[in-house]
């Protein structure tokens, strides 16, 4: 099924796989029986994935007479992890657009807090496979004009990039005692909506707040103690 298949779909499977494997397990210890270590597969699947145009390609060879079908939906890009690796938790794709993999995060969160798996991989991939990627961009005001990212009032637009990562998250208190390495902790998610600004592609300063604000909330922060911020500027025009 490659030939046929998204690069996406196999990217951010190789990906998951060293993800695993740098966590110091596999996915046939993953899914041992209970008695030998394993959790019989109770991890849960969570991607990001905003672009799914593989599919343009065979409808395009189709148009020729050629009957080529493609591998290009999203929710493939999940179910095939959770396929090859025999895991047996939720398996979701999300699409909420720029905000796609942290959206698949904090849902991955939510998952290990109300048991709905032991272990979560959450991640996103974003490649470009199909010109209409471009044009969408362009026609949507999306696309900045000069061709470079300028974060908030200096821009007008951004230029997207490529790029696929996962993550293997436990709750804290189970990877200490199961000697894990532990790359950070995440200690609250929020997500919200602008909903209707200045246009489609505005975001809305007031609601991004509110969500900032729960999110401290829920991880029980003083925002006084916080000491680095990575600040989402899209550079859309206002």
């Amino acid at each position: 099924q490659q030939d046929a298949m998204d690069p996406q779909q196999r990217l951010f499977l190789e990906c998951v796989y060293e993800t695993i494997e740098d966590a110091g397990y596999t996915r046939e210890t993953l899914c041992a029986e209970r008695e030998l270590g394993g959790i019989e597969g109770n991890v849960g699947v969570y991607v990001g994935v905003m672009y799914h145009e593989y599919q343009l390609y065979g409808a395009q060879e189709q148009a020729k007479g050629r009957m080529i079908g493609l591998l290009g939906n999203a929710s493939a890009v999940a179910n095939r992890v959770s396929y090859f690796c025999n895991f047996q938790g939720p398996s979701i794709a999300v699409d909420t657009m720029c905000s796609s993999s942290l959206t698949s995060i904090h849902m991955a969160c939510h998952g290990l807090q109300h048991g709905e798996c032991e272990l979560a991989v959450a991640g996103g991939v974003n490649a470009s496979i199909h010109p209409n990627k471009y044009l969408l961009l362009g026609q949507g005001s999306f696309a900045s004009s000069n061709g470079r990212c300028e974060s908030f009032g200096q821009g007008d637009g951004y230029v997207p990039g490529e790029g696929v990562g996962a993550l293997l998250l436990k709750p804290l208190a189970k990877a200490i005692a199961d000697g894990d390495r532990i790359y950070g902790v995440i200690k609250g998610t929020a997500v919200n909506h602008g909903g209707k600004t200045n246009g489609y592609t505005v975001p809305n300063p007031n609601a991004q707040a509110r969500v900032i604000g729960q999110a401290m909330k829920e991880a029980g922060i003083n925002p006084r103690t916080v000491s680095y911020i990575e600040a989402h500027g899209t550079g859309t025009s206002f």
